[in-house]
């Protein structure tokens, strides 16, 4: 079976998972139950098993053009989630993962494969740049949306009247613990990647930086979550400042995601940062 076959077995797991934790927040059970888990763990699988088989299909590595890009981003969130969760239970996480895991893979089969031959695909700084952004943005991904639950619960503890949301999220404590390790994970990993990216620039085009607008944003992310963190570690600055600073941080990495995989060429896409 090629790799579309297992993308679309994939697509199913990831279906089966997403909706029943949906249901599960909709009738406020437990969200991450052994069907959803086992749905979560057979898709994660049958993904590797498709990444692997477009890498042989395309004789280079899985991250150009906006199918696999989709298909590997989501990968990375998957793998992110299920370390995270082993290490926290918050299955709250799951209500964000689950969707958007299924959204890219949706992505990803209604797209076309980027199958354009170009040398500069080849390098070894390919798979290196691209599994440590697309690792940072997943962990940064779930430092925002552990921002916006925490403000979500901050405004529901304010009410009178809760909502179905109060019984799912965890404490504000909780929501900031875990946003502010996920940004400590996702910084440095954003970190590497622009270096590496840089070091890529310059064996490619004879010069590390070219000014463009995804170079320009990353870089604002990277200040952002520079003083987000600094700010935490020095101040203590967490709570809603910190939400907010997760939120706006997320915002600059989701622009240089979406000018990569929209805007940009297929050869600068993959040399996005």
């Amino acid at each position: 079976m090629g790799s579309r076959v297992y993308l679309l077995l994939t697509l199913l797991f990831y279906t089966g998972g997403a909706v029943h934790v949906l249901l599960h927040a909709a009738t406020r059970r437990k969200l991450l139950s052994l069907t959803t888990t086992t749905a979560m763990l057979l898709g994660f699988a049958t993904h590797t098993a498709a990444l692997a088989l477009r890498w042989n299909e395309a004789g280079r590595f899985p991250a150009v053009g906006l199918r696999d890009i989709s298909s590997f981003l989501a990968w990375t969130l998957v793998l992110v989630f299920l370390v995270m969760w082993m290490r926290s239970r918050e299955d709250v996480l799951g209500l964000a993962v689950h969707p958007t895991a299924f959204l890219l893979l949706v992505v990803a089969n209604l797209s076309r494969p980027e199958d354009k031959a170009d040398p500069y695909l080849q390098s070894l700084f390919l798979p290196v740049h691209a599994t440590l952004a697309f690792l940072g943005y997943s962990a940064l991904f779930v430092a925002f949306a552990m921002g916006v639950l925490y403000l979500i619960q901050e405004r529901e503890l304010r009410s009178r009247s809760p909502h179905t949301f109060y019984y799912l999220i965890p404490s504000l404590e909780g929501c900031d613990r875990t946003g502010g390790r996920a940004a400590a994970v996702g910084f440095p990993l954003l970190t590497l990647a622009i270096v590496t990216g840089m070091f890529w620039s310059a064996a490619a085009r004879g010069h590390y930086w070219t000014g463009d607008a995804k170079e320009w944003t990353a870089v604002v992310a990277w200040l952002i979550y520079l003083a987000m963190l600094v700010a935490r570690h020095r101040s203590g600055w967490g709570g809603r400042r910190g939400a907010w600073l997760g939120i706006a941080g997320f915002a600059a990495v989701a622009l240089t995601f979406l000018w990569v995989t929209v805007l940009a060429s297929p050869v600068g896409a993959a040399a996005a940062r």
